[in-house]
């Protein structure tokens, strides 16, 4: 089996408390193989939830643009 080094979370690139997540969760038929987890800090894990990474990207970006609109029109 292949080791899985955590040295920063994928999300935010913090090295505090870091987990193992499952990219597709367990209970969305994900499995335990190494191609299926991933380093995240205990914040953006419990924000991912069970989400993909593919729906979080997504949620990600909106949100960036919703800020981006609130800085630009105040």
């Amino acid at each position: 089996m292949k080791e899985i080094k955590l040295k920063k979370c994928k999300y935010c690139k913090s090295t505090e408390n870091l987990t193992i997540d499952h990219k597709i969760a367990k209970i969305n038929g994900g499995s335990n193989e190494p191609k299926n987890l991933q380093c995240l800090c205990k914040r953006c894990n419990s924000m991912k939830s069970g989400f993909d990474d593919k729906r979080v990207r997504s949620l990600w970006r909106w949100f960036l643009a919703i800020q981006k609109s609130r800085i630009e029109h105040g």
